[in-house]
């Protein structure tokens, strides 16, 4: 850690350095002073009003299921074979580093290559769905990539092979089988990825008729407990995911659920969730409902593309809309793009707040800087405050040197979280885009710097 100026924030982070990620983010001023339960910003005249008129919730609930379970129903993949095979060209070249920060052999990319036989794209194909959750891999490898080697005590999240993960319960179609059968390339809505064999099933005819039963529950909880009817623990569900609803007790909601046979087939399961973990789709989009969701997910670590069941910006963002029937993307970019959107490139950093905050619709308005999205929940202290999941904010010291301090969970902040350990002259990034979801996005109009 390089040296900083004696000032009394500085020496907290100085004590804080041996407590972890949570010490060093509680040195925020934001995440310190802010309450951090996003409830608490609902304004009481208007927690329950319809952020979206309810007619035009259930036509953006109609596609969001359409777009689902478009892999059960597609005849081809959606994916080109240069989108397929861009992964083995880009880490054959840079192969990088594992995890613990040794160099991949010189031939790790071209092996898993040959496994991949690409030559053969597609496959034919079939729809299958995840029976537990998901990570879709550029490459089929477990083992993660660097350009780096990793560095002790970083707790570095990220790795180039994670595209992205999803729920079980995720329709998917396959399109490529590994040679050593250990691999399925599958793509769903919003991902294109490798993941292990033992993690999907085969659906059929019959099975997609019992799954897209139009009736869904939407887990609104983190981590829900769930239970076949012999009582026997099932594997934990997250908050967005979703799945057949069957019936409902007063204390207990009945879905269904997959298990993979010894055959590699979809099997119904019948099970049961606490009732106040789920609700249906979609759920009335009103700002407290956005708030319990997102407070569910408040002080969670981040994690890049899902790893390890973490979320990152975007992961936070399109798990807390799903229940209420919005289907978001998987990038910031993609989802800046999701709804109407209006730039705010060209004014001040002040003018931009100003407009955030004499504009934005708090609880459905996105804002997008490259590379970051956030939830705009409304003012405080005529300030605009964001709901997000980010990874570190940058930071100089009394001499000039450039650092970063690691965060790494979901908060509530300002728009300049850690701004106090910077100094009034580091470069920032500014929120570029603001985006109303709920609203489709004009016709030949495109993000900032880019082609229509």
């Amino acid at each position: 850690m390089k040296r900083r100026s004696a000032i009394p924030a500085v020496l907290v982070l100085l004590l804080l350095v041996s407590s972890g990620i949570d010490g060093w983010a509680a040195a925020i001023r934001d995440i310190g002073e802010l309450n951090q339960n996003p409830l608490a910003y609902v304004r009481a005249s208007d927690a329950d009003l319809s952020l979206l008129p309810p007619a035009r919730q259930d036509e953006w609930n109609a596609i969001s299921n359409e777009i689902a379970f478009l892999p059960w129903h597609q005849s081809m993949p959606r994916h080109t074979l240069e989108q397929v095979t861009w992964g083995f060209k880009e880490y054959g070249e840079k192969t990088g580093y594992g995890k613990d920060g040794r160099r991949h052999p010189a031939d790790w990319v071209r092996k898993m290559a040959r496994n991949a036989h690409l030559e053969d794209y597609p496959q034919g194909g079939f729809p299958a769905i995840a029976v537990r959750r998901i990570d879709f891999r550029v490459l089929p490898t477990r083992e993660s990539h660097s350009l780096y080697p990793r560095r002790q005590g970083q707790n570095n999240p990220f790795d180039n092979l994670q595209e992205s993960s999803a729920p079980a319960g995720t329709p998917v179609l396959v399109t490529q089988i590994s040679r050593d059968r250990e691999w399925l390339l599958a793509e769903n809505g919003y991902a294109l990825g490798w993941v292990p064999v033992k993690d999907l099933a085969k659906v059929d005819p019959d099975f997609i008729r019992s799954w897209e039963c139009g009736r869904y529950a939407a887990i609104v909880r983190d981590r829900v407990p769930v239970r076949d009817e012999k009582g026997v623990a099932l594997l934990p569900l997250p908050l967005g995911a979703l799945f057949p609803k069957i019936g409902e007790e007063s204390n207990r909601i009945w879905i269904l659920t997959a298990e993979r046979d010894s055959q590699g087939n979809a099997r119904l399961r019948k099970a049961w969730i606490p009732k106040d973990a789920a609700a249906d789709k979609p759920l009335p989009l009103t700002p407290r409902n956005v708030a319990r969701l997102a407070a569910e997910l408040s002080g969670q670590p981040y994690g890049w593309g899902g790893m390890d069941g973490k979320r990152d910006c975007s992961a936070l963002i399109r798990d807390i809309f799903t229940p209420f029937g919005i289907w978001l993307p998987r990038n910031s970019r993609e989802q800046a793009e999701a709804g109407r959107f209006v730039s705010l490139r060209g004014l001040a950093s002040a003018e931009r707040e100003a407009r955030i905050a004499r504009e934005g619709i708090p609880w459905r308005t996105l804002l997008w800087t490259p590379g970051h999205i956030m939830l705009y929940i409304g003012v405080h202290q005529g300030r605009p405050l964001i709901f997000h999941s980010f990874w570190s904010v940058k930071t100089r010291d009394a001499k000039g040197n450039r650092g970063k301090l690691i965060v790494g969970r979901a908060a509530v902040t300002t728009l300049r979280p850690g701004r106090e350990l910077s100094g009034p002259d580091l470069p920032r990034s500014d929120v570029e885009v603001m985006t109303f979801l709920g609203e489709p996005p004009e016709d030949g109009v495109s993000l900032p710097g880019e082609a229509p």
